[in-house]
């Protein structure tokens, strides 16, 4: 296969959302949003998923309908210290709250914070996160944060500007639908690289796609951003819980189907970059030979 490496590399996934079902003793709010599929997706699936794909590691993000908590995905990491991270909400608003930033590395499992600037007063949720010092704490403490802003590229430098050391993410390469061409709609992304504190989490990316696997789109996307911001700031992910294609197909478009991409830049998107952007100590491990799997012996 065009682009396949001789041995699999690590591989760690920027993003899966995991959730329990709402119940009297673990509630959902009032004005939850319809969630993504309507069985949870819960640790051991995802567990499950991620072995048969040959997945390593992964971020895992409580989903915005159930609200503000981040026990579910603390708890997993806590107790899968080799297997997962979290990315935490976190009450931007509340100045006694960020006050707190200072001992994040405190909370066990606690890799970064989420902030989902996509729905609602997203200037007002800016403005209270700018007069609570959420941001500026977030600069101190290198707290990395991950936002999803899409299609607000000039609120991405306007934070870069402002908090020139803050390490920001753009999830799901700030787009939101598949009107645009892949390669199209990451363009307005570009300019951002001149921002050293700007990353790019290639996530979702099926979402936005109308193309069969292998997804040739992904391989064009992936050269463009790696040509931009260097495969050092360029994160693969999935956000599994809305991925309308196997995810073993999507790991395998990253890994055997990106012929753009050299051994060493493949090998930082998959996974490496993202570890070093996050200072995330994951066990080194050794490469592992490929396995095959459904769909490669099908090819």
């Amino acid at each position: 296969m065009d682009g396949k490496l001789s041995t699999t590399p690590r591989i760690v996934d920027a993003q899966i959302h995991v959730w329990k079902a709402s119940t009297p003793r673990r509630p959902w709010p009032a004005d939850a949003i319809e969630p993504q599929r309507s069985v949870p997706l819960e640790v051991p699936e995802v567990r499950a998923v991620m072995t048969a794909a040959g997945v390593d590691a992964a971020l895992l993000l409580a989903p915005t309908w159930e609200g503000g908590r981040n026990d579910y995905v603390l708890e997993a990491a806590a107790a899968q210290p080799e297997l997962f991270g979290a990315l935490c909400r976190f009450p931007v608003a509340d100045p006694e709250a960020v006050e707190r930033l200072a001992d994040w590395r405190d909370t066990a499992g606690m890799r970064g914070i989420r902030l989902s600037l996509n729905r609602g007063d997203v200037d007002g949720q800016l403005a209270a996160a700018t007069r609570s010092g959420f941001f500026r704490a977030a600069e101190r403490y290198r707290v990395p944060l991950s936002i999803y802003a899409p299609g607000r590229h000039e609120l991405y430098a306007d934070l870069a500007q402002r908090y020139p050391e803050a390490l920001i993410t753009v999830d799901h390469c700030a787009i939101e639908d598949d009107h645009l061409p892949l390669v199209d709609a990451i363009t307005p992304l570009l300019d951002l690289a001149r921002y050293p504190g700007i990353a790019v989490k290639a996530s979702a990316l099926p979402c936005f796609l109308r193309e069969e696997y292998p997804f040739p789109s992904i391989d064009e996307a992936l050269c463009r951003l790696v040509e931009s911001f260097g495969a050092e700031r360029v994160f693969f992910g999935s956000d599994l819980s809305r991925l309308p294609v196997p995810y073993v197909h999507l790991v395998e478009a990253f890994r055997d189907h990106t012929p753009g991409l050299s051994d060493a830049d493949r090998r930082l998107v998959l996974g490496e970059a993202l570890i070093s952007w996050l200072d995330w100590p994951l066990p080194a491990g050794a490469d592992r030979m490929p396995h095959p799997s459904p769909s490669t012996m099908e090819l």
